[in-house]
């Protein structure tokens, strides 16, 4: 399913659970790769599919766990991000 999957179609599907969070973790990874590639191969931008892709997370974080954990756990990446726990090589 991709966003051109009508909702007719979305809503029928059969999903497999997954076997473990583990197993679930590898097939999350496996789709996200693919979804990355795929956009950058038509031309997307990494920074746009990067800020789109925290942006969904972000909001996935939101419906789960609600603002003021969300908040608290952006301050943490915040900071991680500040101490260079996140880096990028020059010219990346």
């Amino acid at each position: 399913m991709n966003a051109f999957t009508s909702a007719e179609a979305f809503a029928n599907a059969t999903i497999a659970a997954p076997v473990n969070d583990e197993a679930q973790r590898v097939r999350l990874f496996d789709q996200f790769n693919a979804y990355w590639v795929n956009a950058a191969s038509e031309g997307v931008p990494y920074d746009t599919i990067g800020t789109m892709s925290v942006m969904a997370a972000i909001y996935g974080i939101l419906a789960k766990y609600g603002k003021t954990t969300t908040a608290e756990y952006l301050e943490i990446m915040a900071e991680s991000v500040r101490s260079g726990e996140f880096s990028v090589k020059p010219n990346a």
